[in-house]
């Protein structure tokens, strides 16, 4: 019989870390985000919350908890902004292979078509979009 309150004292600790989990979780505020469509407009939001972010870690050597909260939220638009430029640098990579591989055969039909493409994505980036 001394089990049994033993099981209920060890249930009831268990059910109460796991509520203390879940409030945890629940601590933390999930921002929306900013999106980033295409590579321009991933671009734009780089340059617009790069500069946000460099004005709170440039401002104090400590940064304030407000702080902290406002890099939180500028986080989820430059991680939209980045995965957004992983897809379009993948996409210009593979039009600069097909470019690359065209040459060889002298395909001149998919070597004008994927140059245009891979001159035009890489102009965005040498030359960014006025945002």
């Amino acid at each position: 019989m001394k089990l049994m309150p033993l099981l209920l004292s060890t249930t009831f600790a268990a059910t109460l870390c796991l509520s203390n989990t879940v409030v945890a979780d629940d601590e933390y505020q999930h921002f929306a985000a900013k999106p980033s469509e295409d590579l321009s407009s991933a671009l734009c939001n780089l340059k617009d919350y790069n500069a946000l972010l460099t004005d709170i870690v440039e401002t104090d050597a400590d940064i304030p908890v407000e702080g902290m909260v406002k890099i939180h939220e500028l986080t989820y638009t430059l991680e939209n902004a980045i995965q957004q430029l992983q897809r379009d640098l993948a996409t210009i990579a593979e039009d600069l292979e097909s470019v690359h591989k065209a040459s060889e055969r002298i395909d001149q039909a998919t070597v004008s078509e994927k140059s245009a493409a891979y001159l035009e994505a890489t102009s965005l980036l040498l030359t960014p979009p006025s945002c």
